[in-house]
Parts: structure tokens; sequence; C-alpha cells
């Protein structure tokens, strides 16, 4: 019914209750921290040692792609700090020499990229979920039942989608890795417009919007997975905070 459109649509879609669901579990994994161990430090440590392997593949993510872009790079840091504010905490950083903006926009997307192919790689070619969304949406719900049991059985389930669950709430890049994109996009904004009002539109070849597409569908995807997954540890991070506060008589505020 929406014809090119709908990989826009999902994307839209899933987006939101992405980063809202990223915000909720950020703030109760540290609240769940802080109840396990009543230490501001040691629960931002445990929250550190949750998030490793998507903390991991984000920083050695802007490392590849500044080697890739010719970009100097110095030391990487994987390990909890306080900024210079002293109100938040830094998991991880490498040090960057100067670029042009448009190399500094894709080391900062290069944490999304390489998040994006990972889960890719773990939804599909590991877990075979691929097909769940397909027997979802045209309502089969014995057929989805039978799937999710398969799917739990095959070996190291849990490992895989915990994998999926640190490596989609560390991929979305920080407010640091955002700040050269602003020039870019009104640059290329600028020409857009420019070339709108001179009538001049050139015409997209059916390849590369075809690519564009995919790849889009692709995004759209690993987010509807990502708040999949996010969901299910949602439910188990809610019950062992609940239970965590009823067992010590305590109260997080966020």
């Amino acid at each position: 019914m929406f014809g090119d459109w709908s990989p826009f649509i999902w994307l839209a879609i899933t987006l939101v209750p992405l980063l809202l669901l990223k915000r909720w579990i950020n703030r109760h994994v540290q609240g769940l921290s802080l109840l396990l161990v009543g230490d501001n430090d040691l629960a931002m440590f445990l929250y550190f040692v949750l998030f490793l392997p998507g903390i991991l593949l984000h920083e050695l993510s802007h490392w590849l792609m500044a080697k890739l872009l010719g970009v100097r790079t110095g030391k990487i840091s994987i390990w909890p700090s306080k900024r210079k504010s002293g109100r938040q905490m830094r998991l991880g950083s490498v040090k960057v020499g100067r670029a042009d903006p448009v190399r500094n926009s894709l080391i900062g997307l290069a944490p999304l990229l390489s998040g994006i192919i990972v889960i890719l790689l773990i939804g599909d070619w590991i877990l075979g979920l691929n097909t769940i969304g397909d027997v979802f949406l045209s309502g089969e719900w014995p057929e989805l039942w039978q799937g999710l049991v398969t799917y739990v059985q095959v070996p190291d389930f849990w490992l895989w989608l915990y994998l999926i669950f640190a490596v989609s709430n560390a991929m979305l890049p920080s407010e640091t890795d955002r700040q050269s994109w602003r020039p870019v996009l009104i640059f290329w904004g600028g020409v857009a417009v420019l070339l709108y009002f001179v009538g001049w539109v050139p015409q997209v070849p059916r390849a590369v919007a075809d690519w564009f597409l995919t790849a889009i569908s692709y995004l759209a995807y690993v987010f509807g997975l990502t708040i999949g997954v996010d969901v299910i540890f949602i439910i188990i991070i809610a019950i062992l905070e609940k239970l965590l506060m009823t067992l010590r008589r305590a109260r997080v505020e966020y």
C-alpha cells in the first residue's frame, strides 16, 4: 500500500520507541546496580561491565573508521571515568586527530554502522530471526509461538540475545559523535534547496535508489529487532528492580 515509502515509515515507527526504551534502560540499569551495591561508583562499574561488549565495539569502530579514512588516532580508553563536568560518566573514548567535517561525521557514525552489521549477523545468520517478523504481521499466531520456542532452543540463545542487547544500547552516536554532523547536513541541505530552486533535480539511478531503500529496510529491521530484545530485558530489569526494592526496603527515584 505504501510502495517505496514503506521502509521510511517503518523506520519512523521504530525510531522513537527505540530512543525511549534506550533512555529507560540506561536509567533503570543504573538504578538496579545502585540497589545491588549501594555505591554510586561501584554501580557505574557494574553498568560498564554489563554493556562492555557494546562499549568495546563502539570505541573500536571509531578507531577503525579513522584509520580507514587516514585520520590520526591516539590512545583508546575502555574504562569508566568522570567527565570534567563531574555530572556524567565516560565509559570509553578514543583520541582522533583533526579532520574535515565529512570524515569526522563518518567517524562519529561508525558505531551505528558496526552495530547494525553485528545485530544483522546475530539476528539472521545465528538466530534466524528474519522470518519472525513476517509471521507476526501475517497473524499466524500458532506458527509464531512454535517459532519462538524453536529460537529459544538455539545453542547459547540467551548469550546471543544479551549481545544484541549490549551492542544495540551502545551503538547510537553520542552527543560528541554528532558534533560534526550539523555543518555537513547544513551544506548538503543548502545544495539540495539551491538545486531545487534553479530547477535542476538530478535523476537518481534506479540501482542507487534500490540500494538506498534496502539500506533503510535493514535499518528499520535492526531497530525493530532491538526493540523486541529490549522489551525482554526491560521485563527482567523491572522484576529484579521491584524484588530488590522490596528486599532492601529502598527506592530509587528517577
